[in-house]
């Protein structure tokens, strides 16, 4: 094993840049020999220092925190520096847990799909959910992707598109015509900006692409008259299936709900 190293050969092993060798030296992280040609030159011991400076660096620590382990390890020390580096891993685990649950319940809510009634009016029992919303004009279909983008953004969840169910837009009546006036994500956090009450719904889901949405306000106010029901409030269009998720038209799915209650 060779007993030392070039500045070269370090930062290749470390994959960092020479300026970083340099800059640690400089704040009294490491302290290469020099040759007589006065080149850097490192031995075993740094490679061990520079190890310990990549694990804080993962920790988050800065330069003098590092150093103030650094000059004073013990084993206690290294004890509360392993808890830290615990304690890191274990919020890792627990975010990625969360994360593949989202994934496999989003796989898990676009195979349901398979199985959805299609173009039909059913009332159906929803519990309450919470909503964050963007309200603004929204004049055309690209618009309502471009809002929907800028509000998870604005949220503190991670928020994915593909496979999720839980975003949508708002439609109200204004001036004898139906409008589409926000766009919503259902969150699980503290913060929401509505909620959607726990009751029925009246429900109308179908394929394909959007220019139908528009006559199926009316059908759908036509079917609860007909069945008894009023509207308790704006229509709520789900994108259940879009760009997203297919490149194909005819497999986008849209569903369109509104609660209401028996007269």
């Amino acid at each position: 094993m060779k007993k030392y190293y070039k500045i070269n050969e370090i930062a290749k092993l470390y994959n960092i840049k020479t300026d970083s060798l340099r800059y640690y030296e400089e704040v009294g992280l490491i302290c290469p020999l020099r040759s007589k040609s006065n080149y850097r030159l490192y031995t075993l011991n740094d490679i061990y220092i520079l190890n310990i400076i990549r694990d804080c660096l993962k920790l988050g620590y800065d330069t003098s925190q590092i150093k103030e382990y650094l000059d004073h390890r013990s084993v206690n020390n290294t004890i509360v520096f392993l808890k830290e580096e615990e304690r890191l891993i274990q919020k890792q685990i627990q975010e990625l847990n969360t994360t593949l649950r989202s994934i496999q319940t989003r796989i898990e809510s676009l195979d349901h799909t398979k199985n959805i009634e299609f173009n039909t009016c059913k009332v159906q029992l929803y519990p309450k959910r919470y909503c964050r919303y963007l309200k603004e004009k929204i004049d055309q279909d690209e618009k309502i992707d471009f809002l929907l983008t800028k509000l998870t953004e604005s949220m503190e969840e991670d928020i994915s598109v593909l496979g999720n169910m839980d975003s949508g837009s708002i439609v109200e009546y204004k001036n004898n015509e139906y409008v589409y006036t926000s766009v919503f994500v259902l969150t699980q956090g503290e913060k929401y900006d509505f909620i959607l009450d726990e009751g029925l719904y009246c429900t109308y889901t179908y394929t394909g692409d959007y220019d139908r949405t528009n006559q199926i306000f009316y059908k759908m106010k036509d079917w609860i008259q007909e069945h008894d029901y009023t509207i308790e409030g704006p229509f709520l269009e789900f994108l259940l299936i879009d760009i997203h998720e297919t490149k194909k038209v005819e497999e986008y799915i849209t569903s369109i709900h509104v609660k209401v209650k028996p007269r």
